[in-house]
């Protein structure tokens, strides 16, 4: 395949109809009833329009599934490249709309691919580790999601998630409970020229903080400190956030 060939198999890959997503999002919305107990806490304030990215800590393979009832618009996700090379995974996400990111590297298609959709006014799902937690405990962030939000000036929504990775549970006969729980919009401030690295690293932090302040203290590993602080009032390192009106 020439490498036109192979960008133009990623860049449709995002591209799909609002028939076939409303009927995934029907058959997510029942399967994830029926394997969990479903707890979910929407915000009436998920922006209407516009770029917007919802920030999710990983867990599972299950999480979009957790996460996409909660989204009143039509969402691009963001997945391991590694899932092409499962049928039944690669054929599902595809209908969902995926961009497919290549681990351990600077993957400019997707970065581009990712700058289309919001460009574009649309939702990008991105759980900003990076990849999935295998002790459920969140792992620093990666930069990219605050290039992108500065980028493109998108509102980002925290949502948390906790229990996915509780599925085997039914191994002896027990259905986990799943919360998602999503936060108040809000943006990130524009900092002034060119933000660097340190900075773009501080912001995704502050993603990846706020998020945390909705999930149990077990989950929120590298950052449960920094939001011990923030709810014991010893830091205010949130108020550089900036709140979306309602």
């Amino acid at each position: 395949m020439t490498d036109g060939a192979r960008r133009e198999t990623n860049r449709v890959a995002f591209y799909t109809s609002r028939l076939a997503y409303r009927f995934l999002w029907w058959v997510f919305y029942t399967l994830i009833r029926i394997a969990y107990r479903y707890r979910p806490s929407p915000h009436q304030d998920f922006p209407e329009s516009g770029p917007t990215i919802v920030a999710v800590n990983h867990l599972h393979l299950t999480d979009p599934a957790a996460v996409s009832p909660l989204l009143p618009r039509q969402t691009v996700t963001l997945a391991a490249g590694k899932w092409r090379r499962s049928f039944l995974v690669d054929f599902v996400l595809r209908i969902a709309g995926v961009i497919y990111v290549r681990r351990g590297e600077i993957d400019r298609e997707a970065l581009r691919q990712c700058l289309h959709v919001l460009g574009q006014g649309g939702v990008l799902a991105i759980a900003p580790e990076g990849t999935r937690s295998r002790t459920a405990a969140m792992q620093r962030a990666k930069a990219g999601i605050a290039y992108l939000a500065l980028r493109t000036n998108a509102v980002i929504v925290p949502v948390a998630i906790s229990g996915t990775e509780r599925l085997r549970e039914w191994l002896h006969l027990k259905r986990p409970t799943l919360r998602a729980t999503m936060g108040a919009p809000f943006r990130l401030p524009q900092p002034e020229g060119k933000p660097s690295a340190a900075e773009l690293q501080h912001l995704a932090d502050l993603i990846m903080i706020r998020l945390g302040l909705d999930l149990p203290e077990s989950y929120r590993g590298y950052y449960a400190d920094q939001i011990a602080a923030v709810e014991s009032g010893e830091s205010d390192i949130l108020d550089e956030l900036e709140p979306v009106p309602a």
